[in-house]
């Protein structure tokens, strides 16, 4: 229980996480590994939850965020990556990545069992994957920062995209891992508004599913409810106060 309360505490809510992802474009650098991560882990719920219906939001920016995290996390911070083939087997000659490969990432210094980050190698931005590929291929699944500082310096000041256009009707963004300072994040009304609205609504659904709990006689009812809360505070963070 009392771990249970200390991971509910730990949680980033999802204007929180943004917050935290507007000042790495601003300020271009932070060590919090664990704000980082936990950052990481609500935007992902969150993609999840919009996807499967329960929530609403604009899913080509916020996919970019979530890229954005996932190569700050893999590019500043030491990782052990299981590349994941089509097949759902394990990669483990140091070849050239497939296309459709599947990273797992596994930071150093996070212990919890669901610190553990996935992303088609297809999603990374085209700079970090190509990186990923060659450190793979010359000494397999352990990354180190330097393996990202060279290109990081040389890119130092450029946007983050190829020549900063767009793809799929998404403008790139500047990634963390690289450069500071851009000041822009297309789409950044967008994302503040459905973050600060969100976090109204999912408190009211929060204590309209607790009470509808707390008076229904059935305990599957109540079992299904409670499954619905824990998801509400996955993405928006402890909502009980």
């Amino acid at each position: 229980m009392a771990r249970e309360r200390q991971e509910r505490r730990d949680r980033v809510a999802l204007d929180k996480a943004y917050d935290f992802y507007r000042r790495l474009v601003m300020d271009g650098s932070s060590n919090d590994l664990h704000l980082l991560a936990n950052s990481l882990k609500t935007v992902c719920n969150a993609l999840d939850a919009s996807e499967n219906g329960e929530m609403q939001l604009t899913l080509r920016l916020w996919r970019k965020i979530r890229q954005a995290l996932f190569d700050k996390l893999l590019t500043s911070f030491p990782c052990y990556v299981v590349a994941i083939g089509p097949d759902g087997n394990a990669i483990t000659s140091r070849q050239a990545l497939p296309d459709d490969t599947l990273i797992e990432l596994h930071p150093e210094g996070l212990k919890r069992d669901d610190d553990v980050f996935h992303l088609q190698l297809d999603e990374l931005h085209g700079r970090t994957r190509e990186m990923l590929d060659r450190a793979w291929q010359e000494h397999g699944p352990s990354m180190r920062r330097e393996d990202f500082e060279r290109e990081r310096e040389e890119n130092e000041g450029l946007p983050y995209g190829d020549g900063g256009g767009c793809q799929n009707g998404v403008c790139a963004l500047r990634t963390p891992g690289f450069g500071s300072g851009s000041g822009f994040i297309p789409g950044d009304e967008v994302m503040a508004r459905e973050a600060s609205q969100g976090r109204a609504r999912a408190y009211q659904d929060y204590w309209r599913l607790y009470w509808q709990s707390y008076c229904s006689p059935n305990a599957r009812e109540r079992q299904y409810l409670s499954r619905q809360m824990a998801s509400l505070e996955a993405v928006w963070g402890n909502l009980h106060y």
